[in-house]
């Protein structure tokens, strides 16, 4: 009963640690959507008296992705009414080009007023529009959430290692009088331990179970989906073959490393 307990805090241990490794993973890849998302839907535009094309402006800002050319002429239908047709030709002469420019990263508050100031350096270049309330407040609260998921997972992952280092401890000192009589008998460290390795192998093999059943299960409840759904949130799929291995190797190696540093410092004891 002793040793199914220390069994279980094991596999707890293991298994908060992958949850919040996995967790972390997830929040990581939802927030790059968003900021994908973000990059597509955010625009900046400009308003020049000459004509400019994406090749142009990508040698002075080379976040620039695409130039596109907005066209007037919803504001010249909205006028139709409230001017004669030859005001109307006038104005279509007088118009200046107005564009939309996409970029391809998500740059931060100094890095975007630097892009307008250099875009307004242009001769041709009358007016610029970042709309960087909007925008700063989206890209704050991404990058704050990124920074939460990577405390949660820095606290969370000490306090497993330090969980588990007690508990193979525990595990040493219950078997310590068969592991001297082994010595007695001459073994070696590796023979000694062995029983060692084989019950972290198993509690590894059972917590990453767990984890992986959970995020599988995740993005097909119901209600988590409908939730997301309602965010404009979609779980990014899980990986059999690459997450499991990850989870998989990160709980064995730092499980087998644990057990070697506590087996050495005890031995010498």
């Amino acid at each position: 009963m002793k040793s199914l307990k220390n069994h279980i805090s094991v596999i707890l241990s293991l298994f908060i640690l992958l949850f919040s490794v996995q967790f972390s993973t997830v929040i990581y890849k939802i927030i790059q959507n968003q900021n994908q998302k973000l990059i597509k839907n955010y625009s900046i535009v400009l308003v020049s008296d000459r004509k400019l094309n994406t090749i142009d402006l990508q040698k002075i800002v080379k976040e620039i992705d695409l130039v596109s050319p907005i066209n007037p002429k919803k504001i010249i239908d909205k006028l139709k009414n409230s001017m004669s047709s030859e005001n109307l030709t006038i104005l279509k002469i007088a118009l200046p080009y107005f564009y939309s420019i996409t970029l391809n990263t998500l740059p931060g508050k100094e890095r975007l007023n630097k892009i307008k100031s250099q875009l307004l350096a242009l001769k041709q270049v009358t007016r610029v529009e970042i709309f960087t309330k909007t925008y700063e407040n989206i890209y704050q609260i991404l990058q704050i959430l990124q920074l939460i998921s990577y405390v949660f997972t820095a606290i969370i992952t000490l306090m497993s290692i330090l969980l588990l280092f007690k508990q193979i401890r525990i595990w040493i000192l219950e078997h310590e009088e068969k592991i001297k009589i082994m010595g007695y008998f001459g073994a070696n460290y590796w023979i000694k331990s062995a029983f060692l390795y084989k019950l972290v192998l198993i509690d590894s093999f059972i917590s990453t179970s767990l984890v992986v059943a959970i995020f599988i299960y995740l993005p097909k409840s119901l209600f988590i989906k409908e939730k997301l759904d309602t965010l404009g949130i979609k779980i990014p799929n899980f990986n059999i073959t690459y997450d499991v291995g990850i989870l998989f190797g990160i709980s064995l190696l730092l499980s087998l490393f644990i057990v070697a540093i506590v087996s050495r410092q005890m031995s010498k004891k």
